[in-house]
């Protein structure tokens, strides 16, 4: 992991440690972890907040260098339920995804505290993150989804995988179950 990366995730976790909140990396760094190594430039987590909570949160790092990314980002919160920051020293994007679904939930409540450099950050496992990877579906999730099965493959929780993939199957139009089945070793 890059030093200007690894310095930024570990100086906004202490951030959101300060000020109480939960939660989880995910994306293109937590499948790094998990997986196989991949360029990534960005930093991708789940907030354990409501809309509120995480409006409120950037009103308390104005003087952290963690702003936010566009000027309308208040509409983006309240519609997408993403908060994009940026960090201006290291100018490294972080994208937070307001955990208000039953799953995002679980991937916070599952996530794994590991070590990086000095400071104890919450990775999703590699369950959530391979259901993510699938349902997203883009060229660099099927990099993401090869890399945790070639590192986890011998110690994933398939029956959590194929029962969660179940559950949020009707959410999202997608036929996850079978997706993830064709990828479980036989």
């Amino acid at each position: 992991m890059k030093e200007s990366l690894q310095n930024t995730l570990t100086r906004f976790a202490q951030e959101l440690l300060k000020h109480g909140f939960r939660y989880a990396l995910i994306g293109g760094l937590a499948s790094s972890i998990r997986g196989r190594a991949r360029a990534t430039e960005d930093i991708d987590l789940i907030l354990l907040c409501d809309v509120t909570e995480a409006l409120a949160l950037v009103a308390s790092l104005h003087q952290t260098g963690f702003v936010p990314l566009i000027d309308n980002y208040e509409e983006v919160v309240k519609s997408a339920l993403l908060l994009p920051l940026l960090n201006e020293r290291s100018n490294i994007q972080l994208d937070l995804a307001i955990g208000l679904s039953g799953f995002e939930r679980e991937v916070v409540e599952r996530a794994d505290p590991i070590f990086i450099g000095h400071s104890e950050i919450f990775v999703a496992t590699a369950e959530d993150l391979l259901i993510m990877k699938v349902m997203a579906d883009r060229p660099q999730d099927q990099q993401d989804v090869n890399g945790i099965i070639a590192v986890q493959a011998g110690q994933l929780d398939w029956n959590y995988c194929i029962e969660t993939a179940t559950q949020l199957q009707d959410a999202v139009s997608v036929d996850l179950v079978s997706r993830i089945e064709a990828l479980r070793p036989k």
